[in-house]
């Protein structure tokens, strides 16, 4: 099963960018898209965004929002072609393989200012939303299990970016949940100035799949990434 992802198009900011790695993306069987598919909550480019991958892919679409699709106008960007997994999971099947999908914006050590400032209760919301991911994945039943963010779930992938300011960019305490449930694999954005893209927690593969950061679409065979004690 080949999966592919992708983060920070911020169309029309990176879309030729986007489409240029489009081109090279070989079979693939499931997109997935870890937010800020558009520049500052511009949901008329979410149209061109799909055109583009429906250019060479015709398969299932799944995406969590990031913080540039504002919360006021999460209905603007609902479309039949993109399944959003709000603190959501859902399970599909591939030849047999069931694969089980978590989707969150994800949450953060420090809101940033402007959230401290204008969302009331931001801090628990980032709390709760965490225990969230804790117990979909906890439940989830399935061979291989995926967890996609807009958030980086730790700071490892985020290495290049200003010190300062990742905490605002992640949320460490998700460690702890990665640890404690070992998904197979975890996709994240949001680090544009990430120079390592890629940390293993025992067997749960972090990848930080900004299209900025990396230049492309991040693809991951998961069969290959999964323990044998999955299939018995």
């Amino acid at each position: 099963m080949q999966v592919a992802a992708v983060a920070d198009v911020h169309s029309p900011k990176y879309l030729e960018l986007f489409k240029d790695a489009l081109a090279k993306v070989g079979r693939c069987d499931l997109f997935l898209i870890a937010g800020d598919l558009v520049l500052k909550n511009d949901f008329e480019q979410l149209p061109s965004v799909i055109s583009a991958i429906r250019e060479s892919y015709e398969g299932s679409i799944l995406a969590c929002f990031g913080n540039e699709e504002f919360e006021q106008d999460r209905g603007r960007y609902l479309a039949p072609e993109i399944t959003w997994l709000e603190d959501q999971a859902t399970t599909m099947e591939f030849g047999g393989l069931r694969v089980g999908i978590v989707g969150s914006r994800g949450s953060l050590d420090r809101p940033t200012f402007w959230q401290r400032t204008h969302v009331k209760g931001i801090w628990q919301i980032y709390k709760k939303r965490a225990e969230t991911i804790d117990s979909l994945l906890s439940g989830l039943e399935a061979n291989v299990k995926v967890v996609l963010t807009h958030y980086a779930p730790t700071y490892e992938t985020l290495v290049g970016e200003s010190e300062g300011v990742i905490p605002e960019m992640a949320c460490r305490r998700l460690e702890e949940v990665i640890r404690r449930r070992q998904p197979d694999v975890w996709f994240h954005g949001h680090g544009h100035k990430a120079t390592k893209l890629e940390e293993r927690f025992g067997r749960t593969l972090v990848m930080n799949v900004s299209l900025p950061a990396s230049g492309k679409i991040t693809t991951v065979e998961l069969p290959k990434m999964v323990g044998v004690e999955r299939f018995l």
